[in-house]
C-alpha cells in the first residue's frame, strides 16, 4: 500500500497516533509492504512514515519522487536524487523504491539514476514505479531492468498506458523470452479479457485521455 507519512491515505495531516494505529491495523487486515513516500520529498514527513510501518511490522520501502529530469533540472539533478537515497538509507529501510509520479522518467536518465544508485548501494532492492502518461513508460522500465532495478511495475494490458503503468504484456516482450513475467500466456489473456469488461463498466468515470500525453514533460503535473 501506499501511505503519505502524516497524510496516511488521505490528504490532510492526522495525529501521529491515529497514522500509527492505521498501520498496524492495516498489518493485521493483510497489508506486508508500505511504500511511504512524500509528494515534496520532505524528508521529516518519510521519516514518520517510515517509522509508522516499521513499528507495525510493515515492510518499509521508502521512496523518492522523481519529480524532474536529471539531465537537464537544475536542482533535481543526480546529487539531489543520491543525497535523499542517503538520508533514507540511514532510516534502515527495507526497500528503496523510485516512483515517477508523472512519468518524467526518459530512458537515458533511468540508466544514470539506477546505475548510481545500484553502484552506491549493491544490496539494497530498487523498485521503479512510473505512468506511461508519454509513452515511454516501457522504455524506460527496461533501462531500469538493464541497469540493475530489481523490480519494475506493470499493469495488465487492458488497464495500461496513458497515466496507468505501461503493459505487462509489452515488458515481457522486451525483456525476450522465457523471463517467467506471464508463465501461462492463455491464463493471462483470460484475466486480461476479463478485465477488459470490467472497465467497459467504469467507462463513465473515466478521465477521456485517449492517447499519450507528451505534455507532461512541459508541465510535469502527475495525472489524476
Amino acid at each position: 500500500m501506499l501511505i503519505r507519512g502524516a497524510n496516511a491515505v488521505g490528504y490532510t495531516s492526522y495525529p501521529d497516533n491515529t497514522v500509527k494505529e492505521f498501520c498496524k491495523e492495516a498489518v493485521r487486515e493483510g497489508i506486508d509492504i508500505f511504500r511511504v513516500f512524500d509528494s515534496l520529498n520532505y524528508i521529516e514527513n518519510l521519516k514518520f512514515g517510515i517509522e509508522a510501518a516499521r513499528e507495525a511490522g510493515g515492510v518499509v520501502e521508502a521512496t523518492v519522487c522523481y519529480t524532474g529530469d536529471l539531465i537537464t533540472s537544475p536542482k533535481y539533478n543526480l546529487r539531489y536524487y543520491l543525497d535523499l537515497t542517503r538520508e533514507l538509507v540511514e532510516e534502515g529501510i527495507d526497500v528503496l523504491a523510485i516512483k515517477d509520479m508523472a512519468g518524467l522518467l526518459k530512458p537515458e536518465a533511468a540508466k544514470i539514476l539506477i546505475s548510481a544508485l545500484r553502484e552506491e548501494f549493491p544490496s539494497l532492492p530498487i523498485h521503479v514505479h512510473t505512468h506511461d502518461t508519454a509513452g515511454t513508460g516501457a522504455a524506460s522500465m527496461l533501462a531500469c531492468v538493464e541497469a540493475g532495478a530489481d523490480i519494475v511495475d506493470g499493469a495488465i494490458d487492458c488497464l495500461s498506458n496513458s497515466t496507468s503503468q505501461p503493459a505487462i504484456g509489452t515488458l515481457a516482450a522486451l525483456l525476450g523470452k522465457d523471463n517467467g513475467i506471464i508463465p501461462d500466456e492463455e491464463l493471462y489473456r483470460k484475466i486480461d479479457d476479463y478485465w477488459a469488461g470490467v472497465r467497459k463498466m467504469y467507462s463513465p468515470f473515466e478521465t477521456g485521455t485517449m492517447a499519450s500525453a507528451t505534455d507532461v514533460y512541459s508541465h510535469e503535473m502527475p495525472g489524476g
